[in-house]
């Protein structure tokens, strides 16, 4: 779910999280000429690919006041999806009635893969337009880890372990939660900590990470994961990843690169450096030790947005491809068998079977009218064959070919 970071260059709102930007302007994306070379794969399996249970979102960075503008005509707009399997899925969402900061969100769920959804019980929480925004109460994004324990967030938490049922709040003990990641039994959460400028919390100060065991709320510091700034994360084979801005040195303060280590904290985290400059950057976990990232310097439009592979947990990194989006991309996946699909920031889906040689652009997806209109785009690969498309508070597109088709699904 749901993951991009941002610093602005040229850009006048840019805000982190794990896939949170406000876009600098409006227009189509152009998809550049990407450069030659294929990413390592890892070992490819059948099984769930690096979208699983992880958040991929672009929503826009919250002003003082949250804002929803829900279309008028839809009875349910999603506003974060999260998906445990190619069958089980949820959609956290809103309705012109709930639109507001006061009013409380919805849930959805589905059991076939996306194509029917029924209402299901909600937390007792207000939408907060954003992981950081004022409404302290209010949650943004949805995780599931399977078919029973999940949660709402950013920047409150709230817990179900029983398929969303009944919910309950866990308290933050005063932090925003920024962004999650789940992989087996465990989940890591950022917990940011606001500076004593920023009342809104838009500019997070210093961060931690924390872990539990998905069937509890018993969450606990991770060694050696702290740090400046808001990180995004991602998770797979029991090994999790914060990217964005880590605290090194009194005479270098801040750098980008990594924190990683295993989810479960049974080991101090590391950090590896990354090949970013400060713009936007998003990163996946294909496997435990095979990671991908994207990185553009923001202030043009389309942004050079370059492509990175790390066979090694990112102590070394390879460039695979090059591509012009708008805004840089918020979302990047890959299937065990090595579909690619990159999601721009505001605009446009690209995909790629050759290992990032060569790119495709789904019609029914990049010329709606919600994408080319600057909609914030969440997007992920659940299975080789599975995947969705979310254009927050407006259409859902659900895949079952490996991204060569795609669906449009009402939510009701």
């Amino acid at each position: 779910m749901r993951r991009i970071t941002a610093i602005a260059a040229g850009c006048a709102a840019a805000l982190g999280t794990v896939a949170l930007l406000t876009a600098c302007g409006t227009g189509s994306p152009n998809t550049g000429s990407p450069n030659t070379g294929s990413p390592n794969t890892g070992s490819p399996n059948t099984g769930v690919a690096s979208g699983k249970g992880i958040t991929h979102r672009t929503d826009p960075a919250p002003g003082p006041v949250p804002t929803c503008a829900a279309p008028a005509t839809a009875a349910f707009s999603p506003v974060g999806a999260s998906f445990s399997s190619a069958s089980d899925g949820w959609l956290l969402g809103v309705t012109p009635a709930t639109c507001t900061p006061s009013q409380l969100v919805q849930m959805r769920k589905t059991t076939d893969g996306g194509l029917k959804w029924t209402k299901v019980a909600a937390p007792a929480a207000p939408w907060s337009g954003g992981p950081v925004a004022p409404s302290g109460a209010g949650v943004s994004a949805v995780l599931f880890a399977n078919a029973k324990d999940g949660w709402a967030y950013g920047p409150a938490l709230w817990a179900t372990h029983n398929g969303g049922v009944s919910w309950h709040q866990v308290s933050t003990h005063g932090y925003a939660v920024y962004s999650m990641a789940v992989t087996g039994a465990s989940v890591v959460a950022a917990f940011d900590k606001c500076g004593e400028a920023a009342a809104g919390c838009d500019n997070p100060k210093t961060f931690k990470i924390e872990t539990a065991a998905v069937r509890t709320d018993s969450w606990r510091p991770v060694r050696g994961a702290t740090g400046s700034g808001a990180p995004g994360l991602t998770a797979r084979a029991g090994t999790a990843y914060a990217y964005r801005v880590i605290t090194s040195t009194s005479a270098f303060p801040v750098k980008l690169g990594l924190l990683t280590g295993p989810a479960n904290g049974s080991e101090a985290w590391h950090s590896e450096a990354i090949p970013c400059t400060q713009g936007a950057v998003t990163a996946s976990a294909a496997t435990a030790t095979h990671v991908l990232l994207g990185c553009a310097l923001l202030g043009a439009h389309p942004a050079t947005t370059h492509l990175y592979s790390s066979a090694y947990s990112g102590a070394k990194w390879r460039q695979f491809a090059t591509l012009g989006l708008y805004d840089g991309a918020s979302v990047i996946e890959q299937t065990p068998n090595g579909t690619l699909l990159i999601g721009g920031i505001y605009n446009g889906i690209e995909l790629s079977r050759d290992g990032g040689r060569s790119w495709t652009s789904p019609a029914a997806v990049d010329r709606s009218v919600w994408v080319q209109g600057g909609g914030e785009i969440e997007a992920a690969l659940v299975t080789n064959a599975d995947g969705y498309v979310l254009v927050a508070r407006g259409p859902l597109w659900i895949t079952r070919d490996g991204g060569k088709t795609w669906t449009q699904v009402k939510v009701s």
